[in-house]
């Protein structure tokens, strides 16, 4: 149905704007990298005679009016920012896949009634600011400019002031928020992130539920002193205080079922070979699959960081980046793609998700939300290796635009 080797150039040329001499590329949010991807892919859209508009924190809108558009729309799309060092297809390959089926329902004339909008959300990756999905929670006034301006990079520049650099009219956001309901279904096409289909040799997986994080920047205050003079019963070393958490984070994750912990940096000041590290900052990232398991879970690393460092008798601030709960995708939807898949004889896989996505923000501003995953080698993402078969983001992409045209079809 779609076009396979349209499909296969755009990603190869999409994947040139911030790309790395070993491999991979780097993209940051608001980035000069970004911002060229984001001009490509609206020209793009412009050439396929898609209707372009931009939010005012750099969110794309590219829609295919339908025959009756004051029908809610149904949506599409992913993110085209990267982590640092990442791969080529987490969040463009969602992108790529979902212009490939407007312009496929656009070529083919397939009739709809429902406008049908590619979304590219802005920093999706929490790489630079420590906090993700930031467009899909923008226009669903799950931030507001007020933490837009408080939410800053290690430059200390704030999202606001990344969005007004890039020339965004971030002040007018709140005047472009999305309303409960306004968009009728969306979907999400996205690597796994994981193992599972690769291994089970499944072409395409069908998202049931999404986990959510709640994330800290946890800060450590003890004593700097001399490595050599300071004997080790007198010591308040940081970092040691960190090294126990981070082991007690495993520890506590691994006693859930399904709920994973990761402290993804520790940065220790002064950071010099012969002084006791006098304070430690580390970034926690809690996840689960499961509300109560999760909040247990957070109550359990709390407590431990508390103990801990009563301990070790080393101060602390325990700063909450954000908190979000995991998100049911649409039994509609589900049953939709699973009828769609065996149409096409595509062999699925229904499972959850253990990453976070955009789709999980617009739980309320579409009526139905759902997400299509494709394998990535070993279950490698965030990483420079990250890689797909092209035959199945072609799969995908089919099983996508057939599911977008039934969905837009209905009354």
């Amino acid at each position: 149905m779609v076009n396979a080797q349209r499909l296969k150039q755009n990603l190869e040329e999409i994947s040139k704007f911030g790309a790395l001499e070993g491999g991979g590329l780097t993209r940051l949010a608001f980035s000069k990298e970004e911002e060229m991807a984001k001009k490509y892919l609206i020209n793009l859209a412009k050439n396929a005679g898609l209707e372009v508009q931009v939010d005012g924190i750099g969110n794309i809108f590219a829609t295919l009016k339908g025959s009756d558009s004051n029908l809610p729309p149904v949506a599409t799309g992913s993110h085209l920012d990267s982590v640092k060092e990442g791969g080529f297809y987490d969040g463009p390959l969602g992108v790529i896949c979902s212009l490939e089926a407007l312009q496929t329902i656009k070529e083919k004339q397939i009739p709809h009634l429902r406008d049908i909008t590619l979304v590219v959300f802005s920093c999706e990756e929490s790489s630079r600011f420590n906090h993700a999905t930031v467009g899909s929670k923008a226009i669903t006034k799950k931030l507001n400019l007020s933490n837009l301006k408080e939410i800053k990079d290690k430059s200390g520049i704030s999202i606001y002031q990344a969005a007004k650099s890039c020339g965004y009219d971030i002040d007018n956001l709140e005047n472009q928020t999305l309303k409960d309901n306004q968009i009728y279904a969306f979907l999400e096409l996205h690597i796994e992130q994981g193992p599972v289909l690769e291994a089970k040799q499944i072409p395409v997986g069908i998202v049931t539920g999404i986990a959510s994080p709640i994330r800290y920047e946890l800060t450590l205050n003890g004593r700097a002193d001399h490595s050599g003079a300071t004997p080790m019963s007198m010591r308040k070393d940081a970092l040691v205080c960190a090294s126990e958490i981070i082991i007690a984070i495993e520890k506590c994750a691994k006693a859930y079922k399904t709920a994973v912990g990761t402290v993804g940096f520790v940065e220790a000041t002064p950071g010099v070979l012969n002084v006791i590290p006098g304070s430690a900052r580390l970034g926690i990232d809690l996840r689960d699959i499961c509300k109560d398991d999760l909040i247990a879970l957070d109550k359990d690393v709390t407590n431990a960081i508390k103990q801990i460092c009563s301990n070790k008798d080393i101060s602390y601030e325990l700063k909450e980046l954000s908190r979000s709960f995991p998100v049911k995708l649409s039994e509609k939807i589900i049953k939709t793609l699973e009828n769609e898949a065996l149409n096409l004889g595509i062999k699925t896989l229904n499972l959850p998700s253990g990453a976070g996505h955009d789709t999980m923000n617009l739980d309320c501003a579409a009526s139905h939300i759902g997400m299509i995953f494709i394998p990535c080698k070993d279950g490698i993402s965030h990483n420079v290796k990250e890689s797909i078969k092209i035959e199945d983001s072609v799969l995908g992409a089919n099983l996508l635009t057939k599911t977008i045209i039934t969905l837009s079809n209905e009354v």
